[in-house]
């Protein structure tokens, strides 16, 4: 008996032996399908677990190096004294990094490629900051205005001589903004022989914060000192050495100390053995210490206090978490002591958040050693920690290192091994010394690699950005 198929476009006999075997086709057709998705699949499954790994899309396979630009050999730079000690990225999506390049203050930017971007400064470079032969100074931070300026904090904090706290601002192709300061650039003399900033924030009504050795500047729009703030726009605050300051969304100003300056021992990236627990204070937004925090304005520290981040930052009235993170002893290496990464997290009030990871501390171990400078917060809430793994005792060898918690405080596991990974510069002593988190997730690191003279294979001097995968 033949069957008749009918359609709304056309009508025909087949037989049963033909529709036997379209059946079969069909069968086959569906069967190689659901084995090329399986295929599929399969082989992306690790293509999607790349959590950690460098963005071969950025540099050159995820990294930026002033080496491979050439800047020893552009304007005034040397390829010594250079590392990074901040980023921030533009609305954009253009790079925007500050430290050191050749002993000087300057600022690079770069493409979201991590090519230099030729429109900005020289050739992509914007140094020395401070002109001449002013020599060991270094960007401590920098941000970026909503009209695309850029404020950049400085310190001459290794000259030895007339340490000052000082900013500049730079319109966005990387002149000078005149408008601003003296030329572009605003100096305070203290009047201390040790007075010279360290740390560096840029407010959201866009003022500019300054900390260091027992003072604290905040200076408005055209880079005049604040009156509103402090004495004069001069407070003087508790913490004699701050290694890191951070904004609550209700504009409390929140200091650390007892961590390493970023750029203060930079010939050694890593742990000094001699740290001790660290102090965090907060002060409010005029100035005064804020003595409803901790005991009398202040907390003791766990972590030697190098980083801080807020988390849930717009209801920092009631639920903000402060994150502090540094160095922590004593954790089990290879059956032994070390140091390794520490974040612990507190209340809005200053009380430890027993909540989060062991009892309030979360800690990844390296080995042998490691030590955290900076401390940053996705999208998503995950926490980031990064800073230098690696051998500190003669002949020291330090890779970039980078560990990854859940908002709880437990290890992300889907983040490079069991929550952490390293990138060696060869025999290198390196370290990231600060990070930011674009607007699609990925993770921006700078930091140096100095060469170790009894090691072979490193390469003199470098500044670092490297580009990394969240997810």
């Amino acid at each position: 008996m033949n069957v008749v198929r009918v359609s709304k476009h056309d009508s025909r006999v087949e037989s049963p032996a033909r529709i036997q075997r379209k059946r079969v086709k069909l069968q086959t057709i569906a069967c190689g399908a659901l084995l090329a998705c399986a295929t599929l699949l399969a082989s992306s499954s690790p293509a999607m677990a790349q959590a950690g790994k460098l963005d071969s899309s950025f540099g050159v396979g995820g990294i930026f190096t002033d080496i491979a630009n050439g800047f020893f050999s552009t304007g005034p730079f040397t390829n010594t004294q250079t590392f990074a000690t901040a980023v921030a990225v533009q609305s954009n999506g253009k790079i925007v990094a500050g430290g050191q390049i050749g002993g000087n203050s300057a600022v690079i930017r770069l493409n979201s490629n991590g090519t230099l971007d030729s429109t900005f400064g020289h050739g992509g470079t914007v140094g020395p900051i401070l002109g001449g032969n002013v020599g060991q100074c270094q960007v401590i931070g920098l941000g970026i205005q909503g009209d695309g300026k850029i404020v950049v904090g400085i310190t001459n904090i290794n000259q030895g001589f007339g340490p000052m706290f000082i900013v500049a601002r730079l319109n966005a192709n990387g002149s000078f903004d005149t408008t601003f300061g003296s030329g572009g650039i605003t100096e305070t003399q203290l009047g201390q022989s040790e007075a010279a900033a360290s740390v560096f924030a840029l407010q959201s009504d866009e003022k500019v914060l300054l900390a260091g050795f027992g003072f604290m500047t905040r200076y408005d729009v055209t880079g005049q000192l604040d009156s509103t703030f402090g004495s004069s726009g001069v407070a003087k605050v508790l913490v004699r050495n701050p290694s890191a300051i951070a904004l609550q969304s209700d504009g409390k100003i929140l200091l650390a100390a007892g961590g390493s300056v970023v750029g203060s021992a930079l010939e050694n990236p890593g742990l000094s053995l001699n740290q001790a627990a660290g102090v965090l204070a907060r002060y409010d937004a005029n100035g005064t210490l804020d003595t409803s925090f901790g005991i009398a304005g202040q907390v003791a520290t766990l972590p030697v206090a190098a980083a801080i981040a807020v988390q849930n930052n717009s209801g920092c009235t009631n639920t903000c978490h402060i994150l502090v993170g540094g160095a922590v002893a004593s954790l089990n290496i290879n059956g032994g002591n070390g140091f390794g990464f520490g974040v612990v997290r507190y209340s809005s009030n200053g009380s430890i958040d027993e909540t989060f990871g062991e009892a309030g501390e979360a800690t990844t171990a390296f080995s042998p050693d490691a030590t955290p400078f900076a401390l940053a917060i996705q999208s998503n809430g995950d926490i980031l920690a990064a800073g230098s793994a690696g051998q500190v005792a003669f002949p020291a060898q330090a890779d970039f290192a980078l560990a990854r918690y859940a908002s709880s405080g437990a290890p992300d596991s889907t983040f490079g091994s069991a929550g952490k990974i390293t990138t060696a510069f060869g025999t290198n002593q390196a370290a990231i010394y600060a990070l930011a988190v674009q607007s699609d997730g990925k993770i921006l690191a700078v930091g140096g690699s100095l060469s170790s003279s009894p090691n072979p294979g490193g390469i003199p001097g470098g500044l670092i950005v490297a580009r990394y995968l969240a997810k």
